[in-house]
């Protein structure tokens, strides 16, 4: 998927129907962090640190974080590899996957139902 496919496809927050996603989306991923570093992944990750308190183990250009009430696999340009991103999509692991192009996350969360987001 390029860029503007990606675009055309993208929803915002306005278009999201679950709150874990939604409050991950409004408060985690868009929020204004003052000391988040630069670049749309290491934010990420950052953010995600700052928001649960823990510290994401880092590997092969994706982190995996252990929350409390989820665990998270983030995917530095996950189209880069579109198999690989599409595997982790496809894996009944994961009940969240949500594409933000340059970033893709994963969300193991028993309460979640299977669903994939493709966002702005």
């Amino acid at each position: 998927m390029n860029r503007i496919q990606h675009f055309l496809h993208a929803k915002t927050q306005f278009n999201l129907h679950s709150p874990f996603v939604y409050g991950l989306y409004t408060e985690v991923l868009f929020s204004r962090a003052p000391g988040a570093p630069r670049g749309r992944y290491e934010s990420t990750v950052w953010r995600l640190e700052q928001r649960y308190g823990i510290q994401a183990q880092r590997l092969d250009g994706s982190a995996t974080l252990h929350a409390p009430e989820a665990d998270f696999l983030v995917v530095n340009h996950p189209h880069r590899d579109e198999a690989r991103w599409q595997g982790i999509v496809e894996n009944p692991r994961y009940q969240a996957t949500i594409d933000l192009f340059s970033v893709g996350i994963a969300v193991t969360n028993p309460h979640l139902s299977k669903q994939h987001f493709i966002l702005r």
